[in-house]
């Protein structure tokens, strides 16, 4: 109930609550220290459907009184359209230091503007952000782009993926794709890491950029770097093929990271990444040449172990879904579990190997989910006959995870984006086990419009870490987000 000392950074608008179809709780953190009687602490918000010129704003509530530190200020909107994203900033006057008419700011460290003014529509994190639900979806909340201290606004990075792995109670690995940094590194095609601490429900903004490994961790770093090993041996997937990246070929040799696990019992990870020959050009595709682990150690940033279980014949030719799968989960049972998904049909499979590493290198210790020769479910050698354990869906991509952490009897979840472009839908499943049964969940939409970039929306990751009993922590890729520097990982927030 006061306004915001924001040139002193004391008031920010927070995150939503209680959203529904048409009506939302808006949040700020702000304090009135009641210096002055000629300038009452007053406080408002302002909000708009993303894409209007329209500003709305809530009645205005003036109290020239000390709060005695931060308080909640909050207000009740209510009109809003059904499935729509938005976007809101807390404004405010008071005390001798912020003058009349007033200022507006969003999330913290966000840019300050005037009121009846928007800030730069690509600035995502100038504003708080949600979408509101739908008869099929609930709401879902923006609560901030995942961040390292390289990651500056005269050197903002622009990178995708974004698999997080907790290796120690308060500290995670952050795993990313294809990087650019303005003022920094051009294009590193072979993934970047950074690493820190961690908070339920926050966004992390202080994470260290990962030198090249094996180069020790060091504070600091105002670039990232390559982290995954350099890719040799690739060959386009043209008839006939000719060597990657070689002159006229028009192709590179990527690394693109695909999440990993902690090993149980140590702070040691288990990465996953695919070695693919990025042809350039319509109709050329990007086939995996190689699917790679390893046994990766974040104190020390090093790579212990490595694993290349499958390798495609002919190169060009690529792997097959079924032998490109991710989504490590330890069962309790001496397994790694793996999970992935396909269309034509469309299926999200299981297939495991023995949790020992000695047998993580050789394909023949592999066993997928499927009915070989059309018998009965089981385990098999024969990977392509994978049978779907969640059907009625197209699956576009999956994340599944051990959630067992957040308490309220959550085991595993599954995040599947079940669409591709303009702010793509997804639904949560949950299963006690990995062959389940999975239970659908809560369905969402990020709060975006995902435009720009020419994919739309992507890299949809859960974050176990991050979660808690009744909030699915997960992040995207918005291609729009602080363009023209490449696009950003957000996290988001959707009830289960």
């Amino acid at each position: 109930m006061t306004a915001a000392l924001m040139a002193a950074c004391k008031g920010r608008a927070t995150a939503p609550t209680d959203i529904t179809a048409t009506t939302a709780i808006l949040h700020a953190q702000t304090e009135c220290v009641a210096d002055t009687m000629n300038n009452p602490c007053t406080g408002w918000f302002q909000y708009w459907a993303d894409g209007s010129t329209t500003v709305l704003t809530t009645p205005k509530v003036t109290v020239n009184a000390s709060t005695g530190g931060m308080i909640d200020f909050k207000q009740t909107v209510t009109g809003l359209t059904p499935d729509t994203f938005y976007r809101y900033q807390f404004c405010g006057y008071g005390d001798t230091n912020v003058a009349q008419p007033g200022l507006c700011v969003g999330s913290f460290g966000g840019v300050v503007t005037q009121p009846g003014t928007q800030p730069a529509a690509s600035d995502y994190s100038a504003t708080q952000n949600f979408r509101t639900a739908s008869a099929s979806t609930g709401g879902t909340v923006d609560i901030g782009r995942v961040l390292s201290g390289a990651d500056t606004t005269a050197k903002p990075i622009g990178r995708d993926g974004g698999h997080s792995i907790a290796y120690s109670p308060n500290q995670s690995l952050w795993l990313f794709g294809d990087t650019v940094q303005r003022n920094g590194p051009a294009f590193l095609a072979l993934g970047t890491a950074a690493a820190g601490p961690f908070v339920p429900g926050v966004a992390p903004t202080t994470l260290n950029e990962l030198p090249r490994p094996p180069a020790a961790p060091m504070p600091g770093l105002t670039s990232p770097a390559n982290f995954f090993p350099t890719v040799t041996g690739l060959v386009t997937p043209d008839d006939p093929p000719v060597a990657c990246g070689s002159s006229g070929s028009d192709s590179y040799a990527a690394a693109w990271e695909s999440g990993g696990a902690r090993i149980p019992g140590t702070n040691r990870v288990l990465l996953f990444w695919a070695e693919i020959c990025v042809a350039i050009g319509d109709g050329r595709g990007w086939p995996v040449q190689r699917w790679r682990m390893a046994e990766y150690d974040p104190a020390t940033n090093r790579f212990l172990r490595f694993f290349t279980p499958f390798v495609s014949n002919p190169m060009s030719a690529g792997l097959p879904p079924e032998l490109t799968m991710s989504n490590p989960v330890f069962g309790n049972d001496g397994y790694l579990y793996l999970f992935g998904s396909k269309q034509n049909p469309d299926t999200v499979f299981v297939a495991r190997v023995s949790a020992d590493p000695a047998m993580w290198g050789n394909a023949a210790n592999y066993r997928w989910w499927g009915r070989p020769g059309g018998a009965a479910a089981q385990w098999t050698t024969d990977y392509a006959s994978v049978t779907s354990v969640v059907t009625g869906i197209q699956p576009w991509s999956i994340h599944v995870a051990d959630f067992s952490g957040v308490g309220g009897g959550k085991k595993l979840a599954m995040m599947v984006k079940d669409s591709f472009f303009d702010s793509p839908h997804f639904r949560l499943y949950t299963a006690d086990s990995p062959l389940g049964p999975w239970t659908a969940g809560p369905a969402g939409r990020v709060p975006d419009h995902c435009q720009g970039g020419g994919f739309g929306c992507y890299a949809f990751v859960g974050h176990p870490e991050l979660s808690s009993a009744t909030s699915y922590v997960y992040s995207w890729y918005s291609p729009g987000d602080r363009q023209p520097d490449g696009g950003h990982v957000r996290l988001g927030t959707i009830r289960w």
